[in-house]
């Protein structure tokens, strides 16, 4: 027990390494602020599409059943019209299904650009410590503890963040 606890780093406020912990073991514990990285994602809603296209399907199949199939004597210029508006209601469904696709495809692509900044993220994070007596989390690297909206930053993937975060500590290891 003792060699698992030489090897965890001091604190830099209280020069104490009892009450440290990875971060990923504080958070495990209920500290919220050590939370990982929020892996991106775009949440893109397809189904206004589709359900407008199954209703507009929908009415035309219900009118064709109704008036062609009950063998109403509703002309056959007036079926001509209903098969038109029932094919033109298919191929809109059809592209509006098409249509939501691509805003999906557009948006998994979108989050995709942000996995490099995700993984930098990740990463910074799993080399950050939490002293539970000091509630401070610290860079053992340099011994330096990041403010609250460091954390924040950190944890929300913000273009450039991890860059700025990584620059601070290299700033402060060099002085």
């Amino acid at each position: 027990m003792s060699s698992v606890e030489s090897k965890k780093p001091l604190c830099p406020v209280c020069n104490q390494s009892d009450q440290v912990m990875a971060m990923q073991t504080a958070y495990d514990a209920g500290v919220a602020r050590c939370a990982p990285p929020t892996m991106p994602t775009r949440n893109i809603s397809m189904m206004p599409y589709i359900i407008f296209s199954v209703i507009l399907v929908g009415i035309c199949i219900v009118l064709i059943l109704v008036l062609i199939g009950s063998e109403s004597n509703i002309g056959s210029i007036a079926e001509y019209i209903l098969l038109g508006l029932t094919l033109l209601s298919i191929i809109t469904a059809l592209v509006l299904s098409y249509y939501a696709f691509q805003r999906v495809v557009k948006g998994d692509n979108e989050a995709t650009l942000l996995f490099p900044a995700w993984d930098r993220a990740t990463a910074v994070w799993r080399t950050l410590y939490y002293c539970k007596r000091d509630d401070a989390v610290f860079d053992p690297k340099n011994a330096s503890v990041l403010t609250a909206a460091q954390v924040s930053a950190l944890r929300s993937v913000e273009e450039g963040a991890v860059q700025t975060l990584t620059a601070h500590a290299q700033k402060q290891s060099v002085s």
